[in-house]
């Protein structure tokens, strides 16, 4: 399936989703090195931002979601930045999922899933988010306020 991605002249358009993977005051990352990122990734063509993070869900976390977890659209943001050279303008949906206290997730850290063999799934404290270097980088404020629904962000600053 065909990601929502367009490149042209004016740089390169992206439709993402990406989760907030909550449990006990901690967040499910994922990371490579000393570099972390929300779980997630784009969404396809003919797909909604919720069936593009419940795949990405299975995909990157070999999860399937039980009755008893909670997953609900948190807030959407419009991210403008530089990736190397190329200016991009990014359409984001970030969803929350707090766990179920019977989740298989919430036993394991610092894993790898199915063809992932790059990154592992690591949970991060939510004190410690902000001497992480998390990206987006206004995941610790959000995290610690829970303020806006919508945001938009130019040169990794949130722009009010």
């Amino acid at each position: 399936m065909q990601d929502l991605t367009f490149d042209g002249n004016f740089g390169k358009f992206n439709v993402r989703a990406a989760v907030l993977v909550e449990y006990n005051d901690r967040l499910l990352t994922q990371n490579e090195g000393d570099k972390y990122w929300l779980i997630g990734g784009r969404v396809h063509c003919g797909e909604d931002s919720k069936q593009a993070i419940m795949r990405e869900i299975s995909e990157e976390l070999c999860y399937t979601l039980s009755d008893k977890d909670k997953l609900s659209l948190n807030f959407i943001c419009e991210n403008f930045f530089m990736w190397d050279t190329v200016p991009c303008h990014e359409i984001l949906f970030i969803y929350r999922l707090i766990l179920s206290d019977d989740s298989e997730l919430i036993k394991k850290d610092n894993f790898k899933c199915g063809d992932n063999k790059r990154f592992n799934e690591k949970w991060v404290d939510f004190d410690k988010l902000a001497d992480s270097s998390i990206v987006p980088r206004f995941i610790p404020e959000y995290i610690r306020h829970r303020e806006f629904k919508h945001c938009t962000i130019r040169n990794a600053k949130i722009v009010k």
